[in-house]
């Protein structure tokens, strides 16, 4: 072989061999590529949304506010009560032997109750009272002979009782007929022994033919009580003569100072004709 073809061979293997080696060293100095982070798709998913019950409601004119209040007493025995609202707020009838000083709840909540409309003893130490039940709202009086424990309803006692139609706020149901209120929201209805008395605004009138009313002439009553002879006695608020409630019977008017009368009130005479006041969480006599 001559020499030169030689030299040509060694040459070319030179040049193959330098050309591997530039190729594996670029391959090492070369990044690998980049890759963007990994989107994980996510699926739009419709989480259904529950579409709530109706709860149905019961339409009652409510013939009193559901805070108003009650208060009747018998034999030592004192009965107070808070109207609710038939439908939406529950009434609360509480009992109490030891003239106010501990209570105990005998809402009768087994049969539905859901609004009270008048309270008063019944058979010396028991209750009586008119009030909504069910679930229909349905107006009955009712009578406990278990000291609470146990309501039934009477027929004689919604016929003889005194309240404010439930399905009319301007119309009175008294023993005698109903009456015509003398204003267009009447509350704290009470009667005795032929006389109706009524509550407008922050006055006060009374019947006592079973047709008219007369006004009473007292600014700011918050509450009244009929006597068992037809006499009216009123707690009211009267910042000129009294810092507390003003309780005004026939013929006298006594201040029971640092009673609240921004807060629901009832008032009712004992046995001997005292005047007891429930005003806010006070439960007070004026002797």
């Amino acid at each position: 072989m001559p020499t030169w073809v030689s030299i040509v061979i060694v040459a070319v293997l030179i040049l193959a061999v330098g050309g591997l080696s530039w190729l594996a060293i670029t391959r090492t100095q070369t990044p690998p590529p980049t890759e963007s982070p990994r989107v994980t798709p996510t699926m739009g998913v419709e989480t259904p949304t529950a579409t709530p019950t109706p709860t149905p409601t019961v339409t009652v004119a409510a013939a009193t506010g559901p805070g108003q209040r009650f208060l009747a007493t018998s034999e030592g025995v004192w009965w107070r009560a808070t109207a609710g609202q038939c439908g939406s707020i529950e009434p609360l009838l509480e009992r109490s032997t030891d003239a106010g000083q501990t209570w105990s709840d005998v809402t009768p909540r087994y049969l539905g109750i859901g609004q009270i409309l008048s309270l008063s003893p019944y058979a010396a130490d028991q209750g009586q009272m008119v009030a909504l039940m069910g679930a229909d709202c349905t107006l009955q009086g009712m009578r406990t002979f278990t000291d609470g424990q146990f309501w039934e309803p009477n027929g004689d006692i919604l016929a003889s009782s005194t309240y404010i139609d439930p399905a009319n706020a301007l119309a009175v149901v008294t023993p005698a007929g109903t009456l015509d209120a003398p204003c267009g929201a009447p509350t704290g209805v009470r009667a005795g022994d032929g006389t109706t008395a009524v509550i407008c605004g922050s006055d006060a009138s009374q019947s006592t033919d079973a047709a008219t009313w007369s006004p009473l002439g007292q600014a700011g009553v918050l509450a009244l009580t009929v006597s068992g002879d037809g006499q009216v006695t009123t707690a009211r608020a009267d910042a000129a003569s009294c810092d507390g409630m003003l309780v005004a019977e026939p013929g006298a008017a006594t201040c029971i100072p640092s009673i609240p009368t921004d807060a629901p009130v009832a008032v009712t005479l004992d046995g001997e004709g005292v005047p007891w006041v429930w005003a806010g969480d006070t439960f007070v006599s004026t002797r």
